[in-house]
Formats: C-alpha cells, sequence, structure tokens
C-alpha cells in the first residue's frame, strides 16, 4: 500500500542559497540592537565627594552609586550577541533607538551623558543642602537652544528665564510641566535676562515632539550660589541616575551623625531639587550588579518597583541575610530608612504594592 503522506518537497538549489543567506544575514549582519549588563557600583564616601569651606565630619562604610554598561551606538552588534544576551539573566537587549536618538554618534552620547552627570550634581547638592535646612537661591540659565525650533536664534544660551507668561518657575521639569497643558502652536511669552544687564520678552511658538506634546526647545540649567563648594568627581560615569546617592553622601558627610554605620549600602535614582526621587533605567542590571559586591540594602525609585517583578529569582542570595531592595520616593524617605534599626522591617514594593 503506498503511503498517503505527501512527500516533502525537494529545495531547489537557488532557494537553498537564499535561505542560507538569511541565516548568515539574521547572525552575523549589524542588528538594531544595544545590550544592558551590570556595571561596578562606585563608593562616593571618601574623595568621591569633597567639601570646602564648612565643617566635614567623618564617615564609615560604603555608599555606592551603582551603574549600566551599554554598548555604544557604533558598536557592531551581530544576531549572535543579540541571542547570547537574550538568554543571560545578567544582560538585556534593546532596541538601539530606545537607548540612542536616531544619528547620535559616541562623542554625542558621551557629551550628553556628562552634561546630565553634572546636572545631577548640582540638584543633588542643592537637595541636600535644601533637606539640611540652607537658604537657596538659584537662576535658570539656558544651557542649549535647538535649532529646529522656533526659539533659535531668539533665545540664546546664557540667558537667564525670568519668566513664562508672566510666571516664575524654580525649574526645567516645573516649565514643562505648564507646557504639558499647551499644544503645539501656542505663542508663549517668554522673558529673559542677557548679559546680566538687558531684560528681552520674546513671543515664541510651540513646537512639536514626535509624541505630539509641545515644547520651546531650550535646555535649561539651575545655577546655584552655594554657602561653600561641593566636588562630586566619578570616573566613567555619566547619566542622571546617581543623584539620590550623590544627595546622601552630601548629608552624612555635613551631618555629625553617621548614616552609613560601616554598613554597604547602594542604589539609584534620580533626584530633584527639591527632594523627589524620579525613575531610571537598567533597574535589574544595577541590582545584580550591586549584589555581587555584598551590598545590603539598595535604594531603588518607588517607580521602577513594577519593573522588579521576578527579580528575586534571578539574584544568588534569597536569605533573610540577602540583600534588601528599598523603595523611596523622596530623599527625606532615604535617609529616615538609613536611621531605622539595623535589623529593622524595611519596605519594600511588595509592601507598597
Amino acid at each position: 500500500m503506498k503511503s498517503l503522506l505527501p512527500v516533502p518537497a525537494k529545495i531547489p538549489g537557488p532557494t537553498k542559497l537564499v535561505v542560507a543567506a538569511l541565516i548568515f544575514a539574521a547572525f552575523f549582519i549589524k542588528s538594531p540592537y544595544v545590550i544592558l549588563s551590570p556595571g561596578n557600583p562606585q563608593n562616593i564616601l571618601g574623595p568621591a565627594i569633597t567639601i570646602s569651606g564648612t565643617k566635614i565630619y567623618p564617615t564609615t562604610g560604603k555608599l555606592s552609586v551603582t551603574s549600566v554598561m551599554v554598548t555604544d551606538p557604533d558598536s557592531y552588534m551581530t544576531g549572535f550577541d543579540v541571542l547570547y544576551a537574550w538568554m543571560s539573566d545578567e544582560r538585556a537587549v534593546m532596541p538601539r533607538v530606545e537607548i540612542y536618538p536616531q544619528g547620535e554618534s559616541v562623542e554625542d552620547s558621551i557629551r550628553a551623558g556628562v552634561q546630565e552627570m553634572t546636572d545631577s550634581q548640582v540638584s543633588a547638592t542643592a537637595a541636600a543642602l535644601g533637606y539640611l535646612g540652607y537658604e537657596l537661591n538659584s537662576k535658570l540659565i539656558i544651557s542649549q537652544v535647538n535649532e529646529q525650533t522656533n526659539a533659535y536664534k531668539v533665545l540664546k544660551v546664557g540667558d537667564e528665564v525670568i519668566s513664562l507668561d508672566n510666571i516664575k518657575y524654580k525649574s526645567q521639569s516645573e516649565i514643562a510641566r505648564s507646557l504639558d497643558e499647551k499644544n503645539p502652536g501656542q505663542i508663549v511669552s517668554v522673558k529673559v535676562l542677557r548679559s546680566g544687564s538687558q531684560i528681552i520678552e520674546e513671543q515664541i511658538k510651540l513646537s512639536a515632539r514626535e509624541d505630539g506634546s509641545a515644547y520651546i526647545g531650550i535646555g535649561i540649567t539651575n545655577k546655584y550660589d552655594f554657602p561653600f563648594e561641593v566636588k562630586i568627581q566619578l570616573k566613567e560615569t555619566g547619566g542622571p541616575s546617581g543623584g539620590l546617592i550623590f544627595a546622601l553622601g552630601i548629608i552624612d558627610k555635613l551631618t555629625e551623625q553617621d548614616l552609613i554605620r560601616s554598613r554597604n549600602i547602594a542604589g539609584t535614582g534620580t533626584i530633584s531639587t527639591s527632594g523627589q526621587v524620579g525613575p531610571i533605567g537598567g533597574i535589574a542590571e544595577k541590582i545584580i550588579g550591586a549584589e555581587k559586591t555584598g551590598v545590603q540594602v539598595f535604594f531603588t525609585p518607588v517607580q521602577n518597583c513594577a519593573e522588579l517583578v521576578g527579580i528575586d529569582q534571578i539574584l544568588k542570595n534569597k536569605g533573610p541575610k540577602g540583600m534588601k531592595i528599598v523603595p523611596v520616593a523622596t530623599l527625606s524617605e532615604a535617609v529616615s530608612i538609613l536611621n531605622m534599626p539595623i535589623n529593622a522591617q524595611y519596605p519594600s514594593c511588595k509592601s507598597i504594592a
């Protein structure tokens, strides 16, 4: 009796070449992805933070910023690289465009990271001194003007922003929130102080982002006149995510009470000048890197908790002596937690869910 099963068709020679070419392309041609992996925590207590012009106090233990290693925008990432990273619990694969803007070079990326780090350090200093009760005055200085917007050649780098539609603001984030209620094409009145003496008021039509939101097209830096000098120096680290830890380090050095108490503490999170802790990227990789160095308490922004579902399955030490992942929303919350007894029950992402 003849079999009723169909006989597999023989693949023609040219088709085999096409299939082979597709496989080659999938694994060897440059892919549009980047790979994230855990970085090494860097202790900021000691010479990383230097304060002059006021009394400082000794510190103990480690307080570390955490980082993520990201392949640079020019890296040649093949399908093999992506597959290997995807199979690892300690690495993450993301579309390149989610990390680097279209056309951004290595130099552009480094420059942007350095600027974000600088801004983060200023915000951390302001948040720390504000927490300690210092009266601070700041100016909003335009640090860049987007050439593709209507603000170009109208506003200039170095201009001090006095008001927007006759309302004074304390930060770029406050201005951005006010623009959430406006639409592209609307006119806003921007008043600036130029060269320290000339007050100029300009009517500027708002531009549109890709998501349809309105923006002016200027980058703003808070310039403070601090009562003493604070310097933060870290090697090979960029971005804004060290803000919370920087602020805690400054507070620890400026207060007689020892916050760290010989423990190994680490964490991440942006910081606003008012002490609000904001979310960051690469949270899982930062936690993995911290655990490898014996960190006891890890601060994470509350807004990153949703990304940590299942993180316990990746961490090696899951017992009672394992690393505690503690969510915080403000700088004052983080200080309060550091002041808790060492064996206290810390908040967790599960407890606030």
